[in-house]
């Protein structure tokens, strides 16, 4: 148990918070896109079926087309927002590897001393926990991730895999 050990910990999490952060991002992207196309469709819709005699297809279209321009600019401005905090999980997080590594490289001298062994080996177990609730974030954002943008999950799940279960009993006994 070196002290790269819990230098590697820290910069693993921080990477995976990194990676966790950027699918949130993603989410909150794909996830507006997704909201402002429906409302989009069902405004569409709606316009189109309302008989109101007093208003033209012509105005009609016009509503629909200003309505079409004002989805496109909060998609895209949601989009810009969300590289631009993409861009600062990526600076952030950069930082934090780098200082990391810079305060391994500073406190080098006492990897060999007794009682910071002791204390390694007492904050190793704990790192090692942070470490798998980090990697267990990044794996649950990155569902939710492919969920909103409409991909199906890697991950099975445990109902689909107790009904296929059920299914090859059954094909067995028959």
């Amino acid at each position: 148990m070196t002290a790269a050990n819990l230098n590697t910990i820290a910069i693993d999490v921080v990477g995976h918070y990194g990676r966790t952060a950027k699918n949130l991002l993603a989410v909150y992207r794909a996830g507006t896109e997704r909201a402002v196309n429906a409302l989009s469709a069902g405004y569409g819709q709606l316009i189109e079926k309302q008989p109101l005699p007093w208003i033209d297809s012509e105005i009609k279209a016009n509503w629909i087309g200003s309505q079409q321009r004002v989805a496109r600019l909060v998609v895209d401005s949601v989009a810009r927002i969300a590289e631009r905090a993409t861009s600062a999980v990526d600076s952030v997080s950069g930082r934090a590897v780098q200082g990391l590594e810079a305060f391994d490289q500073s406190t080098a001298w006492a990897h060999d001393m007794m009682v910071v062994g002791a204390m390694r080996r007492i904050h190793l177990p704990v790192a090692r926990w942070s470490l798998e609730l980090a990697g267990r974030a990044d794996e649950a954002s990155k569902r939710l991730s492919q969920r909103v943008a409409g991909r199906a999950a890697t991950k099975t799940t445990r109902a689909a895999k107790t009904a296929s279960k059920r299914a090859h009993r059954a094909s067995r006994k028959a």
